[in-house]
């Protein structure tokens, strides 16, 4: 039984144009030749480690391209997504394009599932800082007007995960709780955000949080979903005044159980004044 339909021919289907231009639509049928393939990292959001996929990266001026393909025994890697980044700036525009949607029917939910796993995987290596804009198929990549932020496109891609759910008859997948978060009111010698998932405060949740270039803490959320703590300069140096108005990142690393699975996301705090 072929796993992916017959209309998406092999090799990368992304025409030389619009590799690099993310207001450029994609178009899946053209060939990219040479791309070296390696088996895609191991991620324990991954409900079907069983069908392979495999990972391929482009270097292009300043351009970093990363391709998600799946490879069936015998086949060439068909890419499914590719994620596009101009530059390694902190806010640079990234765009994630899939070639299918969560709606289409034209491969097999478990595939979907799995595709969505991994790319959701990938989008967490991601500068948290940057602007993202989400794709399908032949839609225009708009960052510049379109973008949103990282935890934005966490969220979507969960959302799309639990649509191919559904449609998964029988799944072996679990279904995600989707964890948010938001700044919460503290004193000027801390930081500290509000997580709840479904609304509901989570306690106990870790949260790192870490400031360019190399202030951090680590703290653990109370019954109402607060965590805190102080920025502590990892080198010992006593004063960066030059970041002191950097953006701080909060990062809740997950939580995957037998029957429960919190994926990880981030949130940017504002910059403090």
């Amino acid at each position: 039984m072929r796993v992916v339909s017959r209309r998406f021919t092999a090799g990368l289907a992304l025409a030389a144009g619009c590799l690099f231009a993310t207001s450029c639509a994609a178009d899946w049928r053209v060939v990219e030749k040479g791309l070296v393939y390696a088996p895609a990292p191991v991620s324990t959001l991954v409900s079907r480690p069983d069908l392979p996929f495999k990972l391929a990266q482009v270097e292009r001026g300043a351009a970093r391209i990363t391709i998600l393909a799946y490879q069936a025994a015998g086949a060439e890697p068909l890419p499914v997504a590719v994620i596009s980044s101009p530059s390694s700036e902190p806010e640079t525009p990234v765009s994630v394009r899939l070639r299918w949607s969560a709606e289409e029917q034209s491969d097999p939910p478990a595939l979907k599932v799995a595709a969505f796993e991994y790319l959701y995987a990938l989008a967490m290596r991601q500068e948290p800082e940057a602007r993202f804009c989400l794709a399908y198929g032949m839609q225009r990549c708009e960052v510049a007007s379109n973008g949103g932020s990282h935890a934005e496109l966490l969220r979507e891609l969960a959302r799309a995960r639990e649509h191919a759910i559904e449609r998964a008859s029988p799944s072996t997948a679990v279904s995600w709780h989707v964890v948010a978060m938001a700044p919460a009111s503290v004193d000027v010698d801390r930081v500290g955000v509000r997580i709840t998932s479904e609304r509901v405060p989570m306690a106990g949740a870790t949260i790192f949080f870490n400031r360019a270039p190399h202030s951090g803490c680590v703290a653990k959320s109370g019954e109402n979903g607060l965590a805190t703590c102080v920025l502590v300069d990892q080198h010992g140096d006593e004063s960066h005044a030059e970041h002191d108005k950097a953006r701080v990142v909060a990062t809740f690393p997950g939580d995957v159980r037998a029957g429960r699975v919190l994926p990880p996301t981030t949130f940017v705090l504002p910059p403090s004044r």
